[in-house]
């Protein structure tokens, strides 16, 4: 049996010849390859593997009947495993508390690796530099054994070849991050303990969906549960900034994760930022923008239905607004936000809104407070 293992392995994995005992080399190329045998070892290796799902031996049968061609027993994916365990020397977890689930105890070393080439190598070390300058995804236990794996040391050169900027004051939980995206990835009810500002912490029972970023703080997207006197609402998206999430949460196992029914992508491209106020609506909004920022706006949009008005379009705004006649006028398609206010007041007086009007009354409101505030001084 072991030998036919090591045959299915050189096979599956083109091994270097030089580098296998002579009488083995002669015994690979004259004993034929059971092609249905590596094909079910293969699924089977790659499912122990995975770290993000657990896996009895009946949904490894289940999964193996679906990619093979033939139907194999229940007693014959027993074998299989056992064969793993005894001849490869993979140890195993058997957990009877959670359905009878079977993994690898050490899930970072399939018995069908492959080797990276050269090319593809230096490619993966440069995406982990990347990755790891994310606050918290250098936690993930794969990550770091893989950076083990091609021997990324602290030694060498750490000057990276993309920076993305980041919010260090921000007290956010140094392994939050990746052990949320953890539990996304495997569909996990979790509790956590959140404090709003001013407020004292409070557990919520949530089935998260997503992780966002935005303006250098990260957010967690997701649904509660149904508790207290608030019912569960699948069309609700809560976002809980991650800086003020207790690292302790925990894994509700006895509740059943309910996928959302929310497109997320389509909900928040209506807005700037991670803020939707169901109170507001999508509204058209009409900006002029001083020569100063012009060109700043035109290549970073404010929202991504930003559009420039020219020709006919941009004389009536001119004439319209006189005092106006040096600017260029834009207009965008969003709800009203805290976001969408900031972003706009951030320009000063080089944009001006100029509808509808209740929008502006509000910009308006804002530069004379702070003119006041200035004044005060």
């Amino acid at each position: 049996m072991l030998k036919e293992w090591i045959i299915l392995y050189i096979c599956e994995h083109r091994v270097r010849l030089q580098s296998i005992p002579l009488q083995l080399r002669k015994t690979t190329e004259a004993m034929p390859v059971n092609q249905d045998a590596l094909k079910r070892y293969r699924i089977i290796d790659k499912v122990l593997s995975d770290p993000n799902h657990d896996y009895t031996t009946s949904d490894i049968r289940k999964k193996v009947n679906r990619t093979c061609d033939t139907t194999v027993s229940l007693r014959m994916i027993q074998k299989d495993i056992k064969a793993l365990e005894e001849e490869f020397g993979k140890e195993m977890v058997r957990d009877g508390a959670r359905r009878g689930t079977v993994r690898y105890a050490d899930q970072s070393t399939p018995v069908f690796y492959k080797e990276l080439t050269g090319d593809e190598e230096e490619v993966l070390r440069e995406v982990l530099k990347t990755l790891g300058q994310f606050e918290g995804l250098d936690n993930f236990t794969w990550l770091d054994l893989l950076k083990k794996k091609l021997e990324m040391s602290a030694d060498q050169p750490n000057q990276p070849l993309i920076s993305f900027s980041s919010n260090r004051i921000l007290q956010m939980p140094a392994t939050l991050l990746g052990r949320l995206f953890t539990a996304i990835s495997r569909k996990k009810v979790i509790r956590i303990t959140y404090t709003v500002f001013g407020g004292k912490p409070k557990k919520i029972a949530l089935y998260p969906y997503q992780l966002k970023q935005y303006n250098d703080r990260w957010f967690l997207l997701a649904t509660p549960l149904a508790q207290d006197e608030i019912p569960y609402n699948p069309e609700f998206i809560g976002n809980f900034a991650l800086d003020r999430i207790s690292e302790d949460f925990e894994y509700l196992e006895e509740e059943q994760y309910i996928e959302t029914c929310v497109d997320l992508s389509a909900r928040f491209d209506e807005i700037v930022g991670v803020t939707l106020l169901e109170n507001e609506d999508v509204e058209d909004i009409y900006y002029a923008v001083k020569p100063a920022s012009q060109n700043y706006v035109r290549t970073k949009w404010i929202h991504d239905t930003q559009i420039e008005f020219d020709g006919d379009d941009l004389a009536a705004f001119r004439a319209k607004y006189p005092n106006l006649s040096d600017c260029a006028f834009f207009s965008i398609e969003c709800r009203p936000n805290y976001e969408l206010y900031s972003r706009l007041a951030s320009f000063g007086a080089n944009i001006i809104v100029v509808e509808p009007k209740r929008i502006r009354d509000r910009m308006k409101q804002m530069m004379q407070e702070a003119s006041v505030n200035y004044e005060s001084i």
